[in-house]
């Protein structure tokens, strides 16, 4: 079985090449960005976001205790829980705690996250959160654009210390489930508040509560001090508020450092029009047409160069296919080709479990382990 698997591996992996990128200069944080001349700090109350009622800890702690070590891991009683407590829940568009979520039977994915991690904490479960793509959704109020996105939670099942997982199991907790919605990256407990704080901040906004929304997007930089939904954010914001040249000095640091989004850039193209900067928002108005590109035909271009020996073309094309569509295990497959083609094994390793965490088919999961295997069974 060992030979087959690594024949299979050599029939796929021929020759190719991976560099290794140099690491940027920090870029600054978004707090450091805002002209607090322009706004004054509020003082922003606690919100205990993860305390439940004590009645409701005793009730679920209850029905947690009485299960385990039945037929259900101790994630699957939690979802459980959840599943019947949910019922009837109005999925509405306030950012909300973990106890206003409970008491009002309502919240975003936001809140329901913040719901859920209440619950695991209280369970001594770990969490993860994971970042969840879609077809662009756009709306506009108040002349801000807004491009939706989605937050969904992993809980995961207890380890013993000598268990070993390419892929923790854990039961993925998702209340907006979606046709055409992907993951397309990890998320720590820090982005979660952030969020939070970051969603709070884009309501003050709309309200043209110009200084709550100043003092939450601080709260947001507390913990992601360097996420792109700020530096558009505190863009926003200074252009509301009348400071132009402020806006433009913030999409400029942000595009500097890499942050590109679509939120970004549609904003970042309201303020050249604003400006009267036609070269300005045509640049912008282009990169956006970038991110509205076919990662298939991108996937399709890079295995051709591939094919001809074009590998450095190959590795640019997959690297534009992964920044459209980071939720395609395929990209990663072919970046992983690559490198065990030019002999770097690690990082042929690195991109097939890469491709593994994203991949949710069990036919394409079957044949990555298989390679994944291979390759470690070479040593």
């Amino acid at each position: 079985m060992k030979s087959i698997l690594y024949a299979l591996v050599l029939s796929t992996f021929l020759f190719g090449c991976k560099s290794t990128k140099q690491q940027p200069t920090p870029p600054p944080s978004v707090a450091s960005l805002l002209n607090a001349a322009h706004f004054k700090h509020v003082e922003l109350s606690d919100p205990e976001l993860f305390t439940l009622p004590a009645d409701e800890q005793k009730r679920f702690l209850n029905y947690f205790t009485k299960r385990q070590g039945g037929d259900l891991r101790d994630d699957q009683i939690l979802y459980h829980y959840l599943e019947n407590k949910l019922t009837n829940f109005n999925y509405f568009s306030a950012t909300l705690n973990a106890q206003q979520t409970l008491q009002g039977h309502q919240g975003n994915c936001i809140s329901l996250a913040i719901l859920t991690h209440a619950y695991a904490q209280l369970a001594g479960l770990q969490t993860g959160f994971q970042a969840v793509s879609s077809e662009p959704v756009y709306s506009k109020q108040n002349n801000i654009v807004y491009v939706s996105g989605h937050f969904r939670t992993k809980v995961y099942a207890p380890l013993n210390e000598d268990d070993n997982y390419l892929v923790p199991p854990g039961t993925v907790i998702d209340y907006f489930p979606a046709r055409g919605s992907f993951y397309s990256g990890r998320a720590e407990l820090k982005d979660l508040i952030s969020r939070y704080y970051s969603n709070l901040a884009a309501k003050a906004l709309a309200l043209k509560q110009f200084d709550l929304s100043y003092s939450y997007i601080l709260k947001a930089n507390e913990y992601t001090p360097n996420a792109a939904a700020l530096y558009n954010l505190a863009a926003v914001l200074h252009r509301q508020a009348g400071d132009l040249a402020g806006a433009k000095h913030i999409y400029q640091t942000a595009m500097q450092h890499g942050f590109s989004d679509t939120n970004l850039l549609h904003n970042y193209a309201v303020l050249a029009e604003q400006l009267n900067d036609q070269v300005l928002a045509e640049q912008l108005n282009s990169q956006l047409a970038m991110l509205e590109q076919d990662p298939f035909e991108l996937l399709a271009t890079a295995i051709n160069a591939r094919n001809n020996g074009k590998l450095f073309k190959a590795k640019q094309q997959l690297e534009d296919a992964i920044a459209l569509a980071p939720y395609l295990s395929e990209p990663y497959i072919e970046l992983a080709i690559l490198s065990y083609q030019q002999g770097n094994e690690q990082s042929s390793k690195e991109w097939l479990e890469k491709a593994i965490e994203i991949e949710n088919k069990d036919e394409k999961l079957a044949l990555y382990h298989a390679k994944l295997f291979a390759l470690k069974d070479q040593h």
